[in-house]
């Protein structure tokens, strides 16, 4: 492969490689956080049933829960939905980033082929051009140039480069 197809598999890796990454590492980090706190908040939610005076003890004035601080038997029940969605909305959004990953790398693979076909058939012309030059030159003889010229042109293009990523 040439230079060229190399520099620019590199840069198109290294520019959306990183928006991509950084992307997907945000989204599992959030999902991660989001279940992990759904389940501190699940495996809490049964102090208010069974130490009421806890939460009269830690009411704040004012808010807009004191009526479920009032009621602890409706705060339980409202702690584990709580808990139950965001453990849920976590699970959601780290199969987001698993489905996208994969994705990701498909869309890899697909860019980087097309990118080996583009240059591929110009370095066929490449070669050829070469090999003229140096029959010009006199370095080869006319049958060592068709010889090679023949054998460029019946390689498979897809032999050369069947281990490419």
């Amino acid at each position: 492969m040439s230079d060229s197809a190399s520099l620019i598999k590199l840069g198109y890796r290294g520019i959306a490689g990183f928006f991509v990454g950084l992307f997907l590492f945000t989204l599992g980090v959030t999902g991660g956080a989001l279940a992990f706190s759904g389940g501190v908040i699940l495996a809490l939610s049964w102090v208010p049933a069974v130490y009421p005076e806890i939460v009269e003890y830690g009411t704040i004035e004012g808010t807009g829960a004191q009526f479920l601080i009032d009621n602890p038997e409706l705060l339980t029940p409202l702690l584990i939905v709580i808990g139950l969605i965001l453990v849920g909305v976590g699970f959601l959004l780290l199969l987001l980033t698993y489905s996208l990953g994969k994705g990701a790398i498909i869309v890899d693979k697909e860019i980087s082929s097309a990118i080996d076909r583009n240059f591929r058939s110009k370095d066929r012309l490449t070669q050829l051009e070469r090999l003229a030059s140096l029959k010009e030159r006199g370095i080869l003889t006319e049958e060592q140039f068709e010889a090679e010229r023949i054998r460029i042109l019946n390689t498979p293009v897809d032999e050369k480069y069947k281990n490419i990523p």
